[in-house]
């Protein structure tokens, strides 16, 4: 009669590595629209509203979309859609 034992598994999966280019660099802010994700951290929000009063007072960002993510993972598709119009986005902070 064998004794009962533990079963361990090991959910470590295989390193994907997708090759995925970086967006061209604009050439100037001026004139463009900024978006925000907002990924609910503390004061995420409030430090990245910062960062694009300064682009509007020193590089002529005009416009702000700003939208919140309440839980971890992808935005909703609805989110993505609305951020889709910026030019570039802000998104999230550390902790």
């Amino acid at each position: 009669m064998s004794a009962p034992g533990i079963t361990l598994y090991d959910p470590t999966a295989e390193r994907r590595t997708l090759a995925v280019p970086l967006a061209p660099r604009l050439a100037s802010l001026a004139g463009r629209r900024a978006g925000i994700l907002d990924n609910g951290k503390a004061n995420a929000g409030t430090l990245m509203l910062a960062v694009v009063d300064r682009l509007k007072e020193r590089y002529g960002v005009t416009e702000v979309v700003k939208r919140e993510k309440p839980v971890a993972g992808p935005p909703a598709p609805e989110i993505v859609e609305a951020l889709s119009s910026c030019d570039f986005v802000l998104v999230g902070s550390a902790d």
